[in-house]
């Protein structure tokens, strides 16, 4: 099959206005409420925080000013601007942190260290609702359930919690304050080392601040951390994260008469942040441009852990298994390797990261060290890394400070990808019997909050990477047992250890799946065992020179994600020059599930989404339209509150000539973030809504009088939500991200649908101050059909009369 360039997504050019609208904030009052009892009760909490604050505030008075944050109970839903703004200010309140569904509780600092205006508020409010007089000013405490401070065992983390301090040896540990102005948080970071004065006792290793969280590393003693977590300025402490790795099996393979491809010297580089590479391996080492160590436990820079050997392997060539069949290996991108692990001697399955240096600060020196160094031609950053401890909506439902900084360093860089593994999760940790696994696979992803994506998969800008499974590999001992061999996944379904969606706010994460491997177990003895080589795939070893050891067997999602930056890798080859945006857009638009026929009823849409993201990507198809399918595309910048409209006209044949045929839609852009506002992390909101059969002028007429934060879908808009495609995901579901993908599959030609196909981009503020602020953007649009047609040169010839028009 012939392949051809994809085609540009032609803008409609004609003239698109928006209407500025403010919109009514609505609080509904709570029902049954004793407004008297409500006000005595939190008129009472607040007296607590306000004596609790002056006891603080007199013992340390000759150490640090410290500050009154407490927390207030929302029950409610409520438009975060305008409870901020026109509430919460008017008190002297700043709001440090909003819940993620807008209810639950906010984190607020307050500078009327009396709380009085609070106090004197609240008592106006119940006398309001007593009368029909001034109820408006004072609505918003409808929504406020109750004030209160936040006791010190709310700030531990899951690792000190299950490992608490219980002597005075000095422990290293992980600490963050809530993100106050500059100033305030210098003041109380300079206080606490002046307070605790003894560096036996009390240390700070590391620290690092960033626009949205502010971290350090301490060394410190029970004692002395009792007392700091009573400072009001604390919003976490835990143990410093470790890495864990599966077992592995190693085998000997001849190499002798494999050929190795370096990549071209102008070849794009991957970044790996990992255990380090061994540099001199046989075949890996072709492919390196280089290495530098970012910890100082180890001084050597080679891997001695074998898992940035694994990882950079994968990045560097893709299928190892493929290429060893092929006995071939050609590196398509160079190698640049950063190591901040090292092996930990006195606990075999744990490598362990500088105990002085914060994980988050390691990664920004990194960076700055890689990506502004022009000469590596860095395009994607690969972090298969994560937390344990840090589980999505099950140790936290606030976005983590690693996944901030990601996305914060991925905003800073627009041309760079950033690829993360979604994490590991074992079923044996949770089910006694192996027809527990399988009767409960796999429901158990999705419904088990452990299974849930850790810290940094939750990276809004990244790709996150699940693992699907690959075809059984069985050994001959294996085959004479075969019956007693149960692999949990069928080939091409979700790997049974996998970690599974939804992100912050609901994002769809992980957005795409790679083969990591299978668990393939059985029963004996009551106990359940592992098929170790049978379920991995082929990785380089860290001990290549070991009896000719090169290759080990490994699983998880740490060796999925590399392959996807492998492709990354190779598209960013094709366009040297092209964005994050278009690159991320490429991929998402190539994948697919690869096999529907083991999507068993047990995958519902929901579970899919959860599991496999939107499918398996695939370079050709990122790369190449073909004659039955065609790609367009379209980059550019659009304004808030503002849409745009593109539009095509679709040969008569995609519908006329029989088979299945096939509509999507991508959608890629990088906006801002803010670890404040769990209500809406991402500063902006881009979505977008596909009509046909009406014309764009039409279309820009009737959206220039609606109010687009309504235009979702459930909403109809005039006379044209009858013409509106419905496609899957659902707008509810996709626009939470900035990584969208809708589709509408048809075995036929729908009733009453003809030309021109439209799609309406919008972009939603939700907390953008700057009013000029312009989003950049990639979208595509992919027609396909399943049978063989001219499609490619017909859409074109209908773009080349557009054109002549």
């Amino acid at each position: 099959m012939a392949n051809y360039e994809h085609l540009p997504l032609p803008e409609f050019q004609g003239e698109l206005k928006r209407k500025k609208e403010r919109r009514w904030v609505s609080v509904i009052p709570p029902e049954n409420r004793d407004v008297i009892e409500f006000a005595k009760k939190n008129i009472k909490n607040a007296e607590n925080i306000v004596n609790s604050f002056r006891k603080l505030k007199s013992k340390y008075k000759d150490y640090i000013d410290v500050s009154l944050i407490c927390k207030i109970e929302i029950n409610q839903s409520v438009d975060v601007n305008s409870f901020d703004r026109d509430f919460l200010a008017s008190m002297g309140m700043e709001v440090l942190y909003v819940n993620e569904n807008k209810k639950g509780y906010w984190i607020v600092f307050s500078s009327d260290e009396e709380l009085k205006t609070f106090q004197e508020k609240l008592i106006k409010y119940a006398e309001s609702c007593q009368s029909t007089s001034d109820r408006i000013s004072y609505k918003f405490f409808h929504a406020i359930e109750s004030i209160g401070d936040i006791p010190p065992e709310e700030k531990i983390g899951s690792l000190l919690k299950r490992e608490p301090l219980t002597d005075e040896t000095p422990t290293y540990l992980n600490l963050e304050l809530w993100r106050m102005e500059d100033s305030t948080l210098r003041s109380f970071i300079d206080g606490l080392k002046k307070r605790y004065n003894n560096p036996e006792l009390f240390k700070i290793t590391d620290e690092f601040i960033t626009n949205s969280f502010a971290l350090l590393r301490i060394k410190t003693t029970k004692t002395i951390l009792d007392e700091i977590l009573q400072f009001k300025e604390v919003a976490w402490v835990d143990r410093p994260p470790y890495p864990l790795f599966n077992p592995c099996e190693y085998t000997t393979i001849d190499i002798s008469d494999i050929k190795v491809n370096p990549p071209s010297e102008d070849a794009a580089g991957i970044l790996i942040i990992d255990s380090g590479i061994v540099a001199n391996h046989p075949i890996l080492g072709w492919a390196v441009g280089d290495e530098k160590n970012y910890q100082n436990v180890e001084k050597e820079v080679q891997d001695t852990v074998g898992h940035g050997t694994a990882v950079a392997g994968l990045a560097a060539f893709g299928d190892i298994e493929k290429c060893l069949e092929n006995r071939e290996f050609n590196a398509s991108n160079w190698i640049f390797s950063a190591k901040i692990m090292y092996k930990d001697v006195q606990m075999p399955k744990h490598a362990s990261y500088d105990p002085e240096k914060l994980l988050e600060h390691q990664l920004y020196e990194i960076v700055k060290d890689f990506l502004d160094n022009p000469s590596y031609r860095i395009k994607v950053v690969n972090f298969s890394l994560g937390n344990l401890e840090e589980v999505w909506g099950l140790t936290s439902y606030r976005q983590f400070p690693l996944a901030s900084l990601i996305d914060e360093i991925a905003l800073a860089y627009p041309e760079i990808v950033f690829i993360v593994s979604a994490g590991n999760a074992n079923p044996r940790d949770h089910f006694e019997s192996l027809s527990d696994i399988l009767e409960n696979y796999p429901d158990y992803l999705v419904q088990n909050p452990y299974f849930k994506i850790i810290n940094p998969a939750t990276s809004a800008l990244s790709l996150t990477v699940g693992s699907i499974a690959p075809k059984e590999r069985l050994t001959k001992n294996t085959f004479v047992v075969k019956d007693l061999w149960f692999p949990v996944a069928q080939f091409n379904q979700p790997s049974p250890f996998s970690r599974t969606g939804y992100g912050i706010n609901g994002m769809i994460k992980p957005e795409v799946i790679e083969y990591g491997g299978n668990l393939i177990l059985r029963e004996s003895y009551n106990r359940i065992n592992e098929n170790h080589l049978a379920q991995k795939i082929a990785v380089f070893s860290n001990t290549p020179f070991d009896e000719g050891k090169f290759i080990r067997f490994d699983f998880g999602t740490s060796f999925a994600a590399p392959k996807v930056a492998n492709i990354a890798e190779k598209i960013a080859n094709i366009y040297p020059e092209a964005s994050a945006n278009f690159i991320k857009n490429l991929i998402l638009l190539s994948a697919d599930y690869p096999d529907r026929s083991v999507l068993t009823e047990k995958f519902n849409e929901e579970t899919i989404y959860q599991t496999m993201g939107y499918g398996l990507p695939s370079f050709e198809k990122a790369i190449y339209s073909s004659e039955k399918r065609v790609v367009l595309l379209n980059e550019g910048k659009i304004g808030l509150n503002k849409f745009k409209i593109f539009s095509l006209d679709i040969p008569e044949e995609f519908f006329e000539t029989k088979g299945e045929k096939k509509i999507t839609v991508v959608l890629t852009y990088n906006p801002l973030v803010n670890r404040k506002r769990g209500d809406s992390y991402l500063g902006n909101q881009l979505k977008f809504k596909v009509y046909h059969s009406v014309e764009p002028a039409e279309l820009a007429k009737i959206f220039a009088e609606i109010d687009l934060e309504q235009a979702d879908d459930e909403i109809e808009i005039g006379e044209i939500k009858k013409y509106e495609i419905e496609m899957e995901p659902k707008i509810r579901r996709r626009s939470v991200s900035c990584h969208q993908k809708a589709w509408r599959e048809y075995k036929r030609r729908p009733k009453g649908f003809s030309s021109p196909l439209s799609i309406v981009l919008f972009n939603l503020n939700k907390w953008i101050k700057d009013e000029n602020y312009l989003q950049d953007y990639c979208i595509s649009l992919t027609l396909e059909h399943k049978e063989e047609t001219e499609l490619y040169n017909l859409v074109k010839n209908k773009l080349r009369q557009r054109i002549r028009i």
